[in-house]
């Protein structure tokens, strides 16, 4: 067993970038168990969004001979509409978002410093920026501007909930615990943080603690993906499979449950049930480069005969 957990807790080092609307993480590229933080909703724009894609919608854009990535997507497109109508921190954070999902860096940071020009001391777009660097593989430059963000906003869960998800990608988890814990204290409510907690747990090998955090955090919110994977992951550590597949079944992230179903099958060396839990990670989210990288590491050690 605990062999198993050892496998479980050095495939899964590197899954603590948080899942933040309008900014979400690239997938580690070690091959790890998948991001499965949570961080909270942030307040939006609907009603004016609504406005400005219903008239980008009707709008003409100029044809070009090279078409741009602004003329190609339509939710950057509708960002930038809104920014140039209006622009303000939160739509500048907005479209530093969608420059951040299609994977262009300097057009994200270029838009989060703007908003921080209209506004040096909006504590929402240094926690953007927090989180950009972080997802991007820099908590350590991360690490100044979620202090901002908690120093400009000290009542905001979510804020310290960056700070935490920072601390714990820089390995500093106790630290890490303490943010989500005063998250916790300035809003009770908030799943996220108990999910962040849960997987602080299971990096440090409490399974039965990472459980509690888990199962408390789907009671608060049921359909929470991360939590229902990260409870998998735990009682996967504590040898628990059945009750691991139950909740990996329960998840709404149906890629991420096969994935982290099949990172357990592989650390179990049940090399073939790994192989077919990646296939269908794969099949439900066919660009999903870490299950074809496991798949590949599965065949290999089954060919080589460690089938338990």
């Amino acid at each position: 067993m605990r062999t198993v957990l050892c496998l479980l807790l050095s495939l899964g080092l590197a899954g603590c970038a948080a899942r933040t609307p309008g900014l979400a993480p690239a997938l580690p590229a070690s091959g790890a168990a998948l991001p499965q933080l949570a961080a909270p909703p942030q307040e939006s724009l609907e009603t004016f969004m609504a406005k400005v894609r219903k008239l980008a919608a009707e709008a003409r854009p100029q044809r070009s001979a090279a078409m741009t990535v602004e003329g190609h997507d339509p939710r950057l497109a509708a960002a930038l509409a809104a920014a140039s109508i209006r622009p303000a921190p939160e739509t500048f954070r907005m479209v530093a978002g969608e420059y951040h999902r299609l994977g262009i860096a300097d057009r994200a940071h270029e838009y989060l410093n703007r908003a921080i020009a209209l506004n040096p001391q909006d504590a929402a777009t240094y926690d953007a920026l927090a989180r950009m660097w972080r997802d991007w593989g820099f908590p350590n430059v991360a690490l100044g501007d979620a202090y901002r963000a908690v120093y400009y906003a000290p009542s905001s869960p979510g804020a310290r909930n960056t700070l935490g998800t920072i601390f714990q990608a820089l390995g500093k988890r106790e630290f890490a615990r303490v943010q989500y814990e005063r998250a916790l204290q300035l809003d009770p409510s908030a799943a996220y943080a108990l999910n962040n907690l849960c997987y602080g747990w299971i990096l440090d090998g409490d399974a039965r603690r990472a459980a509690a955090a888990c199962l408390q955090a789907l009671q608060l919110e049921p359909g929470l993906a991360a939590a229902s994977n990260n409870l998998g992951l735990a009682y996967a550590a504590a040898g628990q499979f059945d009750a691991a597949r139950a909740a990996f079944d329960s998840s709404k992230d149906r890629a991420a449950a096969l994935y982290n179903l099949g990172i357990v099958h592989l650390a179990r060396r049940h090399y073939s049930d790994a192989i077919k839990a990646f296939q269908a990670a794969q099949a439900v989210r066919p660009a999903m480069r870490l299950a074809a990288a496991r798949e590949r590491q599965a065949a290999t050690l089954s060919r080589a005969g460690g089938e338990e």
